[in-house]
C-alpha cells in the first residue's frame, strides 16, 4: 500500500522572533490536519553580513536554541513532529542540539559544500530543496550527502518565487528529478497560491510537501504575505488528500465499487434457443447478452472470451431458451 504523503506547514520566521506565537503556529499546523511544522534555526550575524538588507529582518526573528526547545517540546504535547531548516553551521549545530528528526536544506544553500558535509555527518535524513538549481548542482549536493553519511534524502521541487506565478512552477521537473534519482524521494516546496498545484504535484508522484503557514497575511514580516492563513492551509490539506484518494494505486484492476457493474454491465454467454443435454453447441444457439446476474453464480458465468471454446461443445444438460450459460452446462473437452 502507498504511504500517505507527508504535508508540512512552513513557520519559518513567521513566529516574529516570538515563541509564543510559534507555539501558536505549532497549534494551529497541527489543527489543520499538517504532519509537521518546520521552522528555520540560524545566527544570524552567522550567514548574513553587514550591509545585507536582510540582517534587521532576521535579527527580529532570532530564536535562541533554548525557546526552539520550548517550541518543540510544545509540539510533542500538541502531537505534531517540528523539524527546521540549517541556514548556517550555527543552526545546524542547534537542530542537532535540539535532536529534531530531520534536517531541512533551503535552495540558496544547496552549493554550500561545507554545510552540507556538515549536515551529512549527522546521519539524519535530509529535506534538499533544488529551486533556481541546475540537475548538475542538484547531482553535486546529492553526492555529497551520501558520500557523507546522511539518511534518507528527499529532493523537493522548488521555484524561489514568493509567490511563484503559474508559468514559473515548472512541475514537470519532479518527473525529471524522480527518472534522475530513482533511489530518492521527490517532495515539492509549494510557493504558489492556493492548492490546484499541489494536487497537479501529487499527480505527478510527489510525495512530500512545504508550504508558508501563517496565522494571519497581515501580521508584520516578509513572509506572511504569501504565506497560507490557517483556513487555507485546511484547504491546501484537504486537496492533498482527495488527490492522494484518486491517485489511488499503480496496480491496475477493479476497483470495489466497479464489481458490481463490471457483472451487471458485461456480456456473458445466453441460450437463443432451448439447449437439449448432449446436444453440441452451433455458434447461432448462442450469444453474449447483458443478463440478470442475481441469480447465477458469478464465478461459473462465460464470457465472450470463451465462445469459441462452447461452439462444438456438448451440452452437459438442458439450458432453457434465454438461460444464462454457465461452466456447469458445457462439457469442455
Amino acid at each position: 500500500m502507498t504511504e500517505p504523503v507527508t504535508i508540512i506547514a512552513e513557520g519559518e520566521i513567521n513566529h516574529n522572533g516570538d515563541v509564543g506565537l510559534a507555539k501558536k503556529l505549532v497549534e494551529a499546523a497541527h489543527e489543520c490536519g499538517a504532519d509537521m511544522i518546520k521552522f528555520q534555526c540560524f545566527v544570524t550575524d552567522s550567514f548574513i553580513a553587514p550591509g545585507s538588507s536582510f540582517l534587521p529582518i532576521f535579527r527580529e526573528n532570532e530564536l535562541s536554541v533554548d525557546e526552539f526547545r520550548e517550541v518543540r517540546d510544545h509540539a510533542g504535547d500538541v502531537g505534531i513532529t517540528m523539524i527546521s531548516t540549517a541556514a548556517d553551521l550555527d543552526g545546524l549545530s542547534m537542530i542537532v542540539e535540539l535532536d529534531l528528526p530531520i534536517i531541512k536544506v533551503g535552495s540558496t544553500n544547496i552549493t554550500h559544500v561545507s554545510l552540507l558535509r556538515a549536515i551529512a555527518a549527522t546521519g539524519k535524513p535530509v529535506y534538499l530543496s533544488t529551486g533556481a538549481s541546475t540537475m548538475e548542482e542538484i547531482r553535486s549536493a546529492v553526492d555529497i550527502l551520501q558520500s557523507g553519511g546522511s539518511g534518507h534524502i528527499t529532493l523537493f521541487h522548488c521555484t524561489v518565487q514568493y509567490p511563484a506565478e503559474d508559468d514559473n512552477l515548472n512541475l514537470r521537473s519532479i518527473t525529471g528529478m524522480r527518472e534522475e534519482f530513482p533511489g530518492l524521494a521527490i517532495g515539492f516546496s509549494d510557493h504558489s497560491l492556493g492548492s490546484v498545484a499541489a494536487a497537479a504535484a501529487a499527480a505527478l508522484g510527489a510525495t512530500a510537501f512545504e508550504k508558508h503557514f501563517t496565522l494571519d497575511n497581515d501580521m508584520p514580516g516578509p513572509d506572511h504575505g504569501f504565506s497560507a492563513d490557517p483556513e487555507a492551509l485546511a484547504e491546501y490539506v484537504r486537496t492533498i488528500r482527495t488527490a492522494e484518494r484518486m491517485l489511488g494505486s499503480a496496480n491496475k484492476r477493479p476497483t470495489a465499487a466497479e464489481e458490481a457493474v463490471r457483472l451487471s454491465g458485461r456480456r456473458y454467454l445466453t441460450a437463443m434457443s432451448d439447449i437439449a443435454s448432449g446436444q453440441v453447441i452451433e455458434a447461432e444457439m448462442i450469444r453474449p447478452r447483458r443478463i440478470d446476474a442475481s441469480t447465477v453464480d458469478p464465478k461459473k458465468l462465460l464470457g465472450p472470451e470463451t465462445e469459441d471454446r462452447v461452439v462444438g461443445a456438448k451440452a452437459a444438460r438442458p439450458v432453457a431458451s434465454g438461460a444464462a450459460i454457465t461452466a456447469d452446462d458445457i462439457e469442455f473437452g
